[in-house]
């Protein structure tokens, strides 16, 4: 299997589990979870981002997908009896997190191109 196709099952597999993350009912998570929230919104959706940046051509596009996703699920937090809530600092947490993976990746992509 190529390597780009191995990360492009990567993004999926990692877009599938931060959906199952973020739908957990929040009596379930640690509060230690509940502390570090937004660091974890940036780490998370970082790596969504490095991974979409990889195997995408336009980091743009990626970013405001990553922007609607992490939207969509604050809105189905709000709506979903699971105990959690919309917070638009959680997307904005995400907005940073998507952004840097993608710094990142262009970097790695460039970097990989020139040799």
């Amino acid at each position: 299997m190529r390597l780009k196709q191995l990360i492009k099952w990567a993004a999926i597999g990692w877009t599938i589990a931060i959906f199952i993350g973020c739908a957990w009912p929040s009596d379930y998570l640690s509060p230690e979870m509940t502390t570090n929230d937004k660091f974890i919104h940036v780490g998370i959706f970082g790596l969504w981002g490095l991974l979409w940046g990889t195997v995408s051509k336009s980091p743009i596009r990626i970013f405001v997908i990553g922007v609607l996703y992490g939207f969509l699920i604050e809105i189905y937090q709000l709506v979903m009896p699971i105990n959690r809530s919309f917070e638009w600092l959680d997307l904005a947490a995400d907005s940073v997190g998507i952004a840097l993976g993608l710094v990142v990746s262009v970097a790695l992509m460039r970097r990989i191109i020139q040799g």
